[in-house]
């Protein structure tokens, strides 16, 4: 390298690759636009020793900037030993598994979503809406930004200095944002929340009536129930009440009082339609 550095101070050589930049700039091969990025792609194929067409299988021209194809990055990270499990590739996720088996034998997962893109502000344009290169290939997109962020995380001698042209197309997008010293920066105050009002109490629930004594129940239906007792029954007599029942009959009607009541109004209607 420090010979390749002290030809380039080699005002002949200089020349000879500003001149080949110029022909790359009127050709617009290689995605260049001006003499200035011509001059950058010479300097590239000659330090690295590269035609200009391995240039093109490796490296693009974005927003002036250098940047490595995504493919580019993970073929060197391959050459270099390393490992790539892809676990998800489609438009809305990309997860993929990276291993190297020296830097990281059990494997890094990198995950990436469309929306973390978009929330980011990486995918949207400044009007908020998605750019045409993520509504067009978004799963390229999403793998392009693995790679490099994988590659960058375990062999970073692979792409030091230079992004994916997905990241590449990111830089100058955004505004820029400048902060303005000549004036103390006035924070608004803004006024206490008002406390929320205490919500009312809940009315306390009244109390559940006891339930009624079967004594109480036999009373109310005295007729109904003295009627079945004695003609359907035959419990008791003409001239008794349920007040005559023999203990054990008192005992079974207390053990099912709703359905004995339920039979003797039953019984009771029965007779009154005849």
């Amino acid at each position: 390298m420090a010979n390749e550095l002290t030809h380039l101070n080699d005002s002949q050589l200089i020349q000879n690759l500003q001149t080949l930049g110029t022909e790359f700039a009127k050709s617009g091969i290689l995605g260049v636009s001006n003499p200035s990025q011509g001059l950058i792609v010479a300097l590239t194929c000659y330090t690295e020793h590269i035609s200009p067409i391995e240039f093109a299988r490796t490296y693009h021209i974005v927003n002036g900037r250098l940047s490595m194809r995504a493919d580019a990055m993970q073929a060197q990270f391959l050459r270099q030993g390393g490992r790539i499990r892809w676990l998800v590739s489609t438009n809305e996720k990309c997860e993929a598994v990276f291993s190297h088996p020296e830097y990281a034998p059990e494997g890094v997962t990198l995950t990436l979503t469309i929306e973390e893109m978009v929330e980011s502000g990486i995918a949207v344009d400044g009007r908020g809406q998605l750019k045409q290169t993520w509504k067009s290939f978004p799963r390229q997109m999403l793998r392009a930004r693995v790679v490099s962020e994988g590659c960058r995380m375990l062999t970073p001698g692979i792409v030091a200095g230079v992004y994916t042209p997905e990241e590449a197309g990111e830089f100058g997008s955004a505004p820029a944002r400048t902060l303005d010293l000549s004036k103390p920066r006035e924070v608004p105050v803004q006024a206490p929340p008002e406390p929320e009002p205490e919500p009312e109490p809940e009315p306390e629930p009244e109390p559940a009536s006891e339930p009624k004594d079967i004594t109480e129940l036999l009373i109310e239906k005295e007729a109904i129930v003295n009627n079945f007792l004695c003609d359907k029954l035959h419990w008791i007599t003409g001239e008794q009440t349920w007040r005559n029942l023999a203990p054990r009959h008192m005992d079974s009607i207390k053990q099912r009082t709703a359905q004995f009541l339920e039979k003797a109004e039953a019984y009771f209607k029965e007779q009154y339609d005849e």
